[in-house]
């Protein structure tokens, strides 16, 4: 594969995937901010962050499946180009 499709191939998919990795990463933050609050039950907020952050089975299980695998492509396509930067300065 070309160094400029797989480039092209690495920025629109960092271009979407990054949305949801914020979602997760925010929901997850949230919960453990709030996580260190002392106190008995859940907050409304708490559930709502639950439920964004590892509810809705089965789609919410599937969902973080393929967003692992999303983000398992970014870095091998990550890799890729080092190495194809790396071959075409080791040529110059």
């Amino acid at each position: 594969m070309k160094e400029v499709k797989v480039r092209q191939f690495h920025r629109l998919l960092g271009i979407i995937m990054v949305w949801f990795l914020m979602g997760q990463t925010l929901t997850g933050l949230g919960l453990a901010a709030l996580g260190l609050i002392p106190g008995g039950d859940p907050s409304l907020l708490d559930r709502i962050l639950g439920v964004l952050h590892f509810g809705w089975p089965p789609l919410g299980g599937a969902y973080r499946i393929i967003l692992g695998l999303v983000t398992l492509a970014q870095g091998i396509s990550g890799i890729i180009i080092f190495f194809l930067i790396r071959a075409r300065t080791r040529q110059a």
